[in-house]
């Protein structure tokens, strides 16, 4: 029986990968059904018929896998018994449609004509109904609404959102209330709220704190060492356990420690910061608190201004000549660039270099001839934050032009000339986080002495085969850091 139940909910984890299915061929079944009324697309009507018959299948088989997976808990009762009457009923609906469809095309009178229409618009509304309800139980109930405009809010008769509460009187603010709780709903609260609650925790209120979930109490009063919480959030990012997941934002380091510092206090609920002790260090996070860009990194506060307006007529005098030069986002003036390695790179760097020295953030210069000192008028793109510079020519004297680089986050040096006299150049880029050196002269000794330097920095160096026997071949990751 144990077996058995394993084996349940080892196939309910493939619930979120079959939804999908009958979403899309439930919806292109619809689309086929309006478009195949004109003349000009009748030829796609008996498509119809075929999509609705594989949508209804896959919809049984995500619903099917569905309730495998509720058997591992952890979700609101209320929300998950609407989501899979909604999935039973769209199963039906599906299967019925598709059956009209059959009757209609066979028979054609008004009366079927009418139910299979009535069938279909009643399929959609369990279909949309079915996702949303899936969605508020993956993501929470108010994820649709989060970030939804005040306009819209308006709109939809919903209360206009205040934003992030910020802090104007420290010693006055709550320890809980206004400083660990915001940390949890921005990194937590996600999947241990009312509607989800991995490991049967909750996070969104206080009593929910305080009674804990299946593996007990997350935190102990007063020993950070001792509380699941840290203990959790501790773990390398690679462990099961580790929380936030791998793939999810992690905490900061003053996250942390601001969490450790609430539970070292005894983790009070009612305290303001006048009545616990706040040595300096922790004095230093709280007062960065007043700023609302507080717990953003400096390129998050970069990133989330805007630059001047880039010239529409020079970025389009740049891809007439090839280069693919488009905006981050929509509304966006800031630029990213790549330059295909079969272009004059040298000459066209150096223009795009003095026509938006502030504009560009992202910078692909792969595969390309670019020698060390075609490389110069990288160091104008004071706001580069991306630089791509793998299977190039370049060398150690080379990084001096990314000396200044100060917001550069992510740089790709794979394949290239550079040595550990090179990577030691770009000590002073505090921002940096991401080096790539596979089959350069990096050696592990340099990557593992700037990583010390840079606390935010991974160096990856690719994987090195280590022949331990005749039969056994390790993988082994090279550097200071997992990959």
């Amino acid at each position: 029986m144990e077996e058995s139940g394993d084996l349940l909910l080892f196939l309910g984890r493939f619930h979120p990968l079959f939804l999908h299915l009958p979403i899309g061929f439930l919806v292109m079944a619809v689309l086929l059904e309006f478009v195949s009324k004109k003349e000009k697309y009748r030829a796609l009507r008996p498509a119809v018929g075929f999509t609705l018959f594989i949508g209804a299948i896959s919809a049984l088989v995500a619903a099917i896998l569905g309730l495998m997976l509720a058997r591992d808990g952890g979700y609101s009762e209320d929300l998950l018994g609407i989501h899979q009457w909604l999935g039973i009923a769209l199963v039906i609906f599906a299967f019925g449609t598709w059956w009209l469809q059959r009757q209609y095309e066979e028979k054609g009178t008004d009366k079927l004509k009418k139910a299979y229409t009535g069938s279909l618009v009643l399929m959609m509304v369990f279909l949309g109904g079915a996702g949303h309800y899936g969605g508020s139980l993956t993501h929470g109930s108010n994820y649709l609404t989060q970030n939804m405009p005040n306009g819209l809010r308006a709109l939809v008769g919903l209360e206009r959102s205040k934003g992030p509460k910020l802090i104007t009187n420290l010693q006055e603010a709550e320890v809980f209330g206004d400083i660990v709780h915001p940390i949890l709903e921005m990194r937590c609260n996600s999947c241990h709220n009312a509607s989800k609650k991995k490991g049967d925790l909750q996070m969104h209120t206080v009593q929910a704190m305080q009674r804990g979930g299946e593996s007990g109490a997350a935190f102990v009063a007063g020993d950070p060492a001792q509380s699941l919480l840290l203990q959790r959030i501790h773990l390398p990012e690679t462990d099961d356990e580790h929380m936030p997941p791998k793939g999810k934002t992690q905490l900061t380091d003053q996250q942390v420690a601001l969490l450790e510092w609430w539970i070292s206090e005894g983790a009070p609920f009612d305290k303001k910061v006048a009545e616990v002790n706040v040595d300096g260090s922790i004095d230093e996070i709280l007062q960065t608190l007043v700023d609302p860009n507080a717990n953003k990194s400096e390129v998050e506060i970069l990133l989330a201004s805007e630059p001047p307006v880039p010239s529409a007529e020079k970025i389009k005098a740049f891809r007439d000549q090839g280069v693919m030069i488009k905006t981050l986002a929509a509304n966006s003036n800031w630029l990213q660039v790549a330059i295909d390695k079969k272009l004059p790179v040298e000459d066209l760097l150096a223009g795009l270099a003095e026509s938006f020295p502030e504009q560009i953030t992202w910078l692909d210069l792969k595969e390309s001839a670019i020698s060390d000192q075609g490389l110069a008028p990288v160091g104008k793109l004071k706001n580069l934050t991306k630089l791509r510079l793998e299977k190039t020519p370049i060398s150690d004297s080379g990084m001096d032009h990314l000396k200044g680089l100060t917001y550069l986050e992510f740089l790709n040096i794979y394949g290239s000339q550079v040595g550990d006299q090179g990577i030691a150049k770009l000590s002073d880029l505090r921002n940096l986080r991401s080096l790539y050196a596979w089959e350069t002269r990096v050696t592990a000794a340099g990557a593992n002495q700037l990583e010390g330097q840079l606390a935010k920095l991974t160096v990856n160096l690719g994987f090195e085969v280590n022949v331990v026997d005749s039969l056994t071949v390790e993988v082994l990751p090279v550097g200071n850091k997992t990959p």
